[in-house]
């Protein structure tokens, strides 16, 4: 996955702390910085997860779901939430589907990932194939949201990013002028997004398959300037055992996790929302993710199953050894 690399420039100092089943960090250029910002951070993950979990009873979105065929009165954060991921779904042609929470239930994904690990994954169903984006019903005004009947949201695929934009500009606005040269980075799962005056050379990043490992992937720390990075893969999120074996990247059109040529798909986007979700369906679209990340103006790094790094899609963050 992606995140800011440790041993980076010393006035660099951030903290990280457990949520949304993964890890989040905020990170600055001016520790006089810090406490506010981890402040706003935990608020807004708070409320994000309030709003957006499927494995709470309580959130928005389970409620929703619960309500499927009629009409839900949400909070206005789960509509903004929502309103991303459907944009998300148009701008993907649907392979990034916020209504795949039946097929990742029948997956076995019906519990947080770290249940799964500790206990084992739910019972296997035939698989639920998506598309039911397009019947998603939200009433701005009443601050309403109707799913059709049988269908589930899940926002795995947006949530994140989207909460990564929306801390961090929170966390620019509360720090005001008095900080107007102060870099910010704020990362989710991997998923992270910067903004301000980075440190000297880019804020150095590192890309690989597990958050816990320190050297990435074992290439150089990645310099990002400005705008987000996003990665995504199916080789660590696993479950089951064998042919058996599961994970939470679902084809919309089978419903079924999916098979990809790429082991990891990293994009370099405007905003954290659109990097996570092109990452994801970059991964879908195997060899012609090139070409759509292109055509979108997306940079892209993409490591094939063997492990060899294909040429970049620019535009993208320079490495140490560029």
């Amino acid at each position: 996955m992606t995140a800011p690399a440790t041993a980076g420039p010393r006035a660099i100092t951030g903290t990280v702390l457990p949520a949304f089943g993964t890890r989040v960090g905020v990170w600055t250029t001016d520790a006089s910085a810090l406490p506010a910002a981890e402040r706003i951070l935990r608020s807004s993950v708070a409320e994000v997860d309030a709003a957006c979990s499927r494995f709470r009873s309580d959130s928005d979105l389970s409620r929703v779901n619960a309500g499927a065929g009629r009409p839900v009165e949400v909070s206005r954060l789960l509509v903004e939430a929502l309103s991303a991921a459907l944009a998300m779904a148009e701008l993907t042609a649907g392979r990034c589907d916020p209504t795949l929470g039946a097929a990742l239930i029948a997956a076995g994904y019906d519990r947080p990932f770290a249940d799964i690990v500790e206990r084992g994954p739910g019972p296997r169903r035939p698989p639920s194939p998506g598309g039911g984006w397009r019947d998603v019903r939200i009433d701005h005004r009443r601050s309403t949201v109707r799913v059709a009947a049988g269908v589930a949201l899940d926002l795995g695929a947006t949530a994140k990013g989207w909460a990564v934009d929306g801390a961090l500009q929170r966390i620019r606005g509360a720090l005001g002028t008095a900080h107007r040269t102060t870099g910010l980075c704020v990362a989710a799962g991997g998923d992270l997004a910067v903004s301000g005056p980075a440190p000297a050379h880019g804020w150095p990043v590192l890309v690989g398959e597990r958050l816990d490992v320190e050297g990435g992937d074992g290439g150089e720390p990645l310099l990002l300037a400005g705008g987000a990075l996003a990665t995504t893969g199916a080789l660590v999120r696993r479950w089951g055992r064998g042919p058996e074996q599961a994970h939470h990247l679902i084809d919309p059109r089978t419903g079924a996790p999916a098979e990809s040529p790429w082991r990891l798909v990293t994009v370099h986007a405007p905003t954290c929302l659109v990097a996570e979700a092109a990452a994801t369906a970059a991964w879908l679209m195997g060899e012609r993710a090139p070409a759509w990340l292109r055509r979108h103006g997306l940079g892209a790094r993409l490591v094939a199953g063997d492990g060899t790094v294909r040429p970049l899609v620019p535009p993208f963050p320079a490495t140490e050894a560029a």
